[in-house]
């Protein structure tokens, strides 16, 4: 079965948040509170997108059955970017402007976060709990007033993993990302961290973006076949990692793989079957599964009152919502974009999970 790195936990709430207070004043129109997300619903990585959704949609049906939030019901409106940063952007822009979004839920991908961040800070639109953890988007690198994050960093989930393989005296390993800028940020923090832990990268490449193909992996399997590193940490959230996983095993070689956080594992267990045994994925969410947390059995009910599968990209929407909510509530019965910050920059804990 594949392992869970898990000692990489999310940050505290209080950290993941900036504090500044942002000046935009729009309020929701009628009676309900719509909140936009361009989503990745039909590229091979939209299942991220999706779960993420479902999580948090388990929160919002429940509160507006009960009432809504003043009596306020939570709409999501979703608009499909395909991964592809510019309809993302276009689409921020159309919920802001257009369809008057009282903030921005649940973006995906590192360079779409990246290139809407500006428009964020002009607009006063708040950007809640992208899914990302590339460090150059979040504070202490980069302060957007109205932005908040909350799953961990890749730096903290590469030093984790690192880290890992240095206490098991594992001295060398290989890197393999996509030619994107999530690929290249994490890149940056496995540099980071093989100062820090001294070890060594025995072999880095990059393989064309969204390309799950066995020849768009073949140049980085000849290259760690050639090197045979002692392990192979892949830097993509993407079918890319069960296409070069199962290319270099079927080779004949064997090593350790370690994955982050963002890797879908439902999808790698399905499509590698035996050959996913013993990869290590990184998380950042509480256990799904094990877990005895409030908010962790609470979700696990609400899905099952669902008939949903419950899933780590599911729970990190719930919890998203959980807090989203407060937030709404804290904002009173007149809620501005700067009141619900306010109320987000509040929140502590969720369920007992701080």
């Amino acid at each position: 079965m594949l392992a869970l790195l898990s000692s990489c936990a999310m940050p505290s709430l209080a950290l993941a948040q900036n504090t500044a207070r942002a000046t935009a004043t729009r309020q929701p129109a009628g009676g309900e509170i719509m909140r936009g997300q361009t989503a990745n619903l039909s590229s091979n990585r939209a299942a991220i997108s999706k779960a993420y959704a479902e999580g948090a949609d388990l929160v919002f049906q429940q509160v507006n059955a009960t009432g809504g939030v003043h009596g306020r019901r939570i709409r999501v409106l979703q608009l499909d970017d395909a991964y592809d940063v510019q309809r993302a952007e276009e689409n921020v822009r159309a919920l802001n402007e257009n369809h008057k979004v009282f903030a921005l839920v649940y973006l995906v991908g590192t360079a779409i976060v990246d290139k809407v961040l500006p428009y964020v800070t002009q607009s006063g639109v708040p950007m809640d709990h992208a899914v990302t953890g590339a460090d150059n988007v979040r504070p202490p690198v980069r302060l957007v007033n109205e932005a908040f994050f909350l799953r961990a960093s890749y730096g903290r989930e590469i030093d984790r993993i690192v880290s890992h393989l240095a206490t098991l005296g594992i001295d060398n390993f290989g890197f393999l990302h996509e030619d994107e800028p999530f690929g290249y940020g994490v890149r940056s923090n496995v540099q980071s961290a093989v100062e820090k832990f001294k070890t060594k990268l025995v072999a880095s490449i990059s393989v064309p973006p969204n390309q799950p193909t066995a020849e768009a992996v073949a140049p980085a399997v000849r290259l760690m076949l050639q090197v045979s590193p002692k392990a192979v940490v892949i830097g993509s959230a993407g079918p890319v990692i069960e296409k070069f996983v199962r290319a270099y095993q079927e080779a004949g070689e064997r090593t350790q793989f370690y994955c982050l956080s963002v890797a879908n594992v439902e999808r790698l267990v399905r499509d590698l079957g035996l050959l996913s045994e013993g990869i290590v994925v990184a998380q950042v969410m509480l256990d799904v599964r094990t877990s005895n947390l409030p908010v962790v059995r609470e979700y696990r009910e609400a899905a099952a009152r669902r008939d949903a599968m419950a899933g780590v990209f599911d729970l990190e929407g719930f919890v998203s919502a959980r807090i989203i909510v407060q937030a709404l509530r804290d904002a009173g019965e007149t809620p501005t974009r700067a009141r619900f910050i306010a109320g987000l920059e509040r929140q502590t804990q969720v369920g007992a999970f701080r």
